[in-house]
């Protein structure tokens, strides 16, 4: 596994200078101390040091955690950003003399993951792991934890309450894996999970938008999926037609953007009642700003034409659409076209349209939310095959298909639009689950 669930101990107990000595007149002092979590600790955790230590006079302490970091604290806690092996020493000091306990630590890699769809030919979603460390890509990583591979085409994934939720499609469930190991240990869910599209969390549940079936043909098929995280099971269907896409949860509401109805739908949590709000397109994705709102994307499709595309903004106090902004071919792909910055000063919003030999091909415009506006110049055009965005570590990613069959590409730039890498990736790649 390239997670290991592993604790090596190395003990250095050691005393100097007058507390070797066996007088009567000596101090008492015993050196040792714990740490948590012991297992599965990843770049960016946290780490409680426990000093159990005892002495029968006053001493100072001083703790080396192998990183170039030290602490004086009595019980400090530290974070490792960087992955490894570290010889973790607290030291006990009593007048000239000083005394020891040693440990190793063992700090994972915390990798980000890309999602690939997979194809409708038959190949099944496969997972790819990212090391920004040694800036790597590891594909077919679910296969290397867990020894099968995926049954299912991955629509979407999702991390909540120290699981990776992943929804597949063709066969329709909701599984999950260990966010630290990726071990998939428990069955999933396949009653009433129909064409799983979404979902988002809260306390024990998690909400999954379902289309039911055909929605193209039948609007009123579509639902949101309840789901038990206690009992792992669907507790309850809110029938919702108009098929819901993308979730978000705000206010003690649920939100829900409709791929075929002009509105977002807005659930209570509390009573699970219905109401909506009017937008002058369908819409599918959502990105929720410090102030508990949300800009949501405005597409126009095949079906329900719209010159109103672009990005509206949702004040979730009173459920009103404050603002449009404009912003012409907002891709209208089943996959991640938004997607904010670290701070959430940028919105990267996918585009796509035809060329004039009708090749599709996609471009990213910035959205800066100070100014309100979007930026004169896209940051990137032209990518042919463009599937989907993501951001993390100051960088922005692209992930291309230019096959249907063939494996993909994960493509890194800088926020100002420079080329950094490419990697190869499965088949369909179309979002980016960070780490953290």
């Amino acid at each position: 596994m390239m997670k290991t669930k592993f604790k090596n101990f190395m003990f250095v107990a050691f005393w100097t200078l007058a507390l070797i000595a066996c007088e009567d007149d000596q101090p008492n002092i015993i050196v040792n101390w714990t740490y948590s979590p012991e297992e599965n600790i990843q770049v960016g955790d946290t780490i409680y040091f426990t000093n159990n230590s005892t002495a029968d006079v006053s001493v100072t302490y001083e703790w080396n955690f192998g990183d170039g970091e030290i602490s004086t604290e009595e019980s400090p806690k530290h974070v490792y950003s960087e992955p490894g092996i570290y010889d973790v020493l607290l030291e006990l000091i009593y007048e000239d003399s000083s005394g020891g306990y040693s440990q190793q630590i063992e700090v994972a890699v915390d990798y980000s993951y890309i999602v690939n769809y997979g194809s409708y030919s038959g190949d099944k979603g496969t997972i790819s792991a990212y090391n920004k460390y040694t800036d790597e890509m590891t594909n077919g990583f679910y296969k290397a934890i867990n020894g099968v591979d995926l049954i299912s085409n991955v629509q979407y994934a999702y991390q909540f309450n120290d699981k990776v939720y992943m929804l597949g499609n063709n066969a329709d469930q909701l599984f999950w894996v260990d966010s630290r190991t990726f071990e998939q240990t428990e069955n999933a869910i396949n009653t009433d999970i129909v064409k799983p599209r979404y979902c988002a969390g809260k306390d024990d549940y998690l909400y999954v938008s379902c289309w039911g079936g055909d929605i193209w043909a039948d609007e009123s098929l579509s639902y949101i999926a309840k789901v038990n995280l206690s009992t792992n099971s669907v507790e309850k269907k809110i029938a919702l037609p108009g098929g819901p896409e993308g979730l978000a949860i705000a206010n003690d509401k649920l939100y829900a953007a409709l791929n075929y109805k002009d509105s977002v739908a807005v659930i209570s949590l509390n009573d699970e009642t219905v109401a909506y709000i009017e937008t002058p397109a369908v819409t599918s994705y959502f990105v929720k700003d410090d102030n508990n709102n949300l800009y949501v994307s405005l597409i126009s499709t095949y079906s329900d034409f719209s010159a109103s595309t672009g990005l509206g903004y949702i004040n979730t106090s009173n459920d009103q659409i404050e603002a449009i902004y404009q912003l012409d071919g907002v891709s209208t792909s089943y996959v991640n076209i938004l997607s904010p910055n670290a701070d959430l000063s940028k919105l990267y919003v996918m585009t796509s349209a035809y060329d004039a030999n009708w090749n599709l091909s996609g471009a990213i415009a910035v959205f800066d939310v100070a100014s309100k506006s979007f930026d004169s110049n896209m940051l990137l055009e032209g990518v042919s095959g463009l599937n989907g965005i993501g951001y993390d570590d100051d960088k922005v990613y692209c992930f291309v298909a230019e096959s249907v069959t063939g494996n993909g590409k994960a493509i890194s730039y800088s926020t100002e639009g420079t080329k950094l890498n490419e990697y190869e990736t499965g088949i369909a790649p179309f979002m980016l689950l960070t780490a953290k």
